[in-house]
């Protein structure tokens, strides 16, 4: 038993936490000789524990992880910190923080480990939602930053009575009114008479979900006359339009260009010289007649290098016959023309660009060349790329996400039910995941998903689909299976998998998969039907006691 100067030690006034003493007997027995109030209070337990170890008086998983935490401080004869858990009386869960103490006897061995545990669930509460807070207005300061306020393009949002809600700094000087003016007024207050029904026209559509795009020739502030490309996009929020988004594109040199190309020619060049945008003519026979001298910037070649070639010279094959189409529809229609096409530069390689054409017609109405002014795009792109990845990946994992998997799934669908060509969906999630979380934190467990989902997407066959649906569970769509047999030998090849050595981050983990299996043997049966069996025959696996598959055969 202890001495009194000892218990004195542990029993200071005024001690907050709950403070356990623990006799060691052995090397894995820890016996419950001491706990003050605040323990008792906190856990439940009672002096009844006295005299008892911690595994019979622990749930089994939480006594093994306290065992081998009180163990490394009895070998190691030093403090250890760690982070954990604990329940209350009503059985609420609490983040705590432990300090092990191990006491040694005049003989350097130890008798005692005082524990001493502190409630820290409100600080991890408030640590996460700070970090959380902050890195999710850090990411929407610097998209609105691009997306809006640096954007090119004046872009301004009105609200559903049409007062301006917001404009960019493109915006302000397009118009050449300052921003304070312009918030919270109409947007009509500011528009030039002569176009003032045709743009609350066009607003009214737009505000029925009919995007509007024209152009309009029209003055600003400063009496600059302009000629605009405006595209009405409405603001839809849970179903509702609550506005509309106005993204407008200042052409004033490209149709003054083209107005004023086949009177001067030597104007023209001289307009297309400064340009950094690509202008090029083209005649009736779709050779370059001219090309400005940023070709050289652009693409990389001189411009006297595509003088005499056809248009299509250094295009992307794909887009020979979109490109060869919109030109001879220019031609027999009079209409300009807007497309988007690969282009190969000397060192880049392929990059995509964004044409404007417009047909020019001498004065008996024979076509006399094309004008073509042709811009940048890859950053745009690339952006869109980005956006569409965003959309149909899971950002831990990059796998599919469940609306990729939905797509996959319909069309895989569509497929047998017009060939009868079999397939089966696979359901699987992470045993006592949310164990591996409270044990070993949420860094470790992004680590555990992301190589979960690797190692079933490493079993799986080229045809087969993955995806994550959320949290720790998986779904996968497996191809050419006409018999439970060929969805059994998928399975086991991902238990065999799944049961290999786990090293997230130095420490070994024990992970298994429950796994759930529907195939269709009807031509009736939905996308939801599909995935509603597959995930009740996951639950019925880990109804067995998990670490096991169940098969089910919808009709």
């Amino acid at each position: 038993m202890l001495n009194n100067q000892l218990l004195n030690q542990v029993l200071m006034s005024g001690f907050d936490s709950m403070v356990f003493v623990m006799r060691v007997e052995g090397e894995d027995r820890f016996i419950y000789e001491f706990m003050n109030e605040t323990a008792m209070n906190r856990t439940g337990l009672n002096q009844d524990v006295l005299g008892k170890g911690i595994v019979e008086v622990l749930p089994g998983e939480l006594a093994s992880s306290l065992v081998i935490k009180y163990r490394q401080s009895v070998e190691k004869k030093t403090n250890i910190l760690f982070e954990g858990s604990f329940h209350s009386k009503s059985n609420e869960k609490y983040i705590s923080e432990t300090k092990l103490t191990p006491l040694l006897n005049e003989q350097g061995d130890c008798t005692h480990v005082v524990a001493v545990v502190r409630d820290i669930t409100e600080f991890k509460k408030a640590e996460h939602a700070r970090e959380s807070s902050k890195r999710s207005l850090e990411l929407s300061k610097q998209r609105y930053k691009s997306l809006f306020l640096d954007n090119a393009d004046a872009i301004f949002s009105i609200d559903y009575n049409g007062k301006l809600v917001e404009v960019n700094n493109a915006f302000e000087e397009l118009s050449g009114y300052p921003k304070q003016q312009l918030l919270g007024q109409s947007a009509f207050k500011f528009v030039d008479s002569s176009i003032k029904r045709q743009l609350k026209k066009c607003f009214i559509k737009t505000l029925r979900k009919k995007p509007q795009n024209f152009e309009v020739n029209t003055y600003n502030a400063n009496g600059m006359q302009l000629d605009l490309d405006i595209t009405m996009t409405p603001v839809v929020v849970e179903g509702q339009v609550t506005g509309v988004y106005v993204v407008i594109k200042d052409i004033t040199e490209q149709r003054y260009a083209e107005r004023t190309l086949s009177k001067n020619e030597e104007r023209f060049r001289m307009i297309a010289e400064s340009s950094h945008d690509l202008i090029t003519l083209v005649d009736g026979e779709g050779i370059i007649t001219y090309a400005s001298p940023s070709y050289g910037n652009v693409l990389g070649y001189n411009p006297e290098y595509y003088v005499g070639r056809s248009l299509l010279h250094n295009l992307h094959e794909g887009d020979f016959k979109g490109v060869l189409r919109s030109f001879d529809h220019a031609q027999e229609t009079g209409e300009p023309i807007s497309l988007e096409f690969r282009q190969y530069h000397q060192e880049k390689g392929w990059l995509w660009f964004e044409l404007q054409g417009k047909p020019i017609y001498d004065d008996n109405g024979q076509f006399h060349q094309m004008v073509v002014v042709t811009r940048n795009i890859s950053e745009r792109k690339a952006y869109e790329e980005q956006l569409k990845m965003f959309a149909y990946h899971d950002p831990l994992t990059e796998l599919p996400n469940r609306r990729l998997f939905q797509t996959n799934l319909s069309e895989h669908l569509n497929e047998y039910q017009k060939s009868g060509k079999g397939f089966a969906v696979m359901m699987l999630d992470i045993d006592n995941f949310k164990t591996i979380n409270d044990e070993h934190g949420h860094d470790v467990g992004d680590e555990v998903i992301k190589e979960f989902g690797n190692r079933i997407q490493r079993s799986l066959r080229e045809t087969d689909f993955i995806a994550r649906m959320g949290g720790d569970e998986f779904i996968a769509l497996l191809t050419n299976i006409s018999s439970k047999k060929d969805a059994l030998e998928v399975v086991h090849r991902v238990r065999r998998v799944v049961e290999q050595v786990w090293d997230i981050s130095g420490e070994d983990l024990a992970v298994t998969t429950s796994i759930g299996v529907a195939l269709p043997d009807s031509e009736q049966v939905t996308n939801d039907e599909l995935i509603k069996f597959a995930d009740s025959a996951l639950y019925d696996a880990k109804s067995l006691g998990k670490d096991t598959y169940q098969l089910t055969t919808i009709v």
